[in-house]
C-alpha cells in the first residue's frame, strides 16, 4: 500500500505499518497527559501497546508461514490500528501442495 512504510523483511515476508497505526501512540499519549501521567508512565503505556502489536506481529507471521507450508505464497502483512493484516496470493489447486 502506498499509504504504508516498510518496516523488515522476515523470511520474504515484508512487514509494513500503515500510517494510522501512528495515532493509536497519539491517542495513548494525549489520554495519559489528560489523566495526569507524568512520561515514565506514558511510556510504560507506550511500551505495552507496542508489545500487543508485536504480539499481532507474530500471529500475523503465523499465518502466512502456515500458508507458505501449504504453497502459498504471502504478499505483505500490513499492521493498521486495529490488528494486521497478510495479504495471501491466491491458491491454484495445481499449485499448492497438500490442498
Amino acid at each position: 500500500m502506498k499509504q504504508s512504510k516498510s518496516l523488515i523483511n522476515v523470511a520474504g515476508i515484508e512487514i509494513q505499518i500503515h500510517w494510522t497505526f501512528s495515532l493509536i501512540i497519539f491517542y495513548i499519549i494525549y489520554i495519559n497527559m489528560k489523566a495526569g501521567l507524568d512520561a515514565y508512565q506514558i511510556g510504560w503505556s507506550v511500551l505495552f501497546v507496542l508489545s500487543l502489536f508485536f504480539c499481532v506481529t507474530l500471529h500475523e507471521l503465523g499465518h502466512a508461514l502456515a500458508a507458505k507450508h501449504y504453497g502459498i505464497k504471502t504478499k505483505d502483512i500490513t499492521l493498521y490500528p486495529i490488528g494486521g493484516v497478510a495479504r495471501l496470493e491466491k491458491c491454484r489447486r495445481s499449485r499448492c501442495r497438500n490442498w
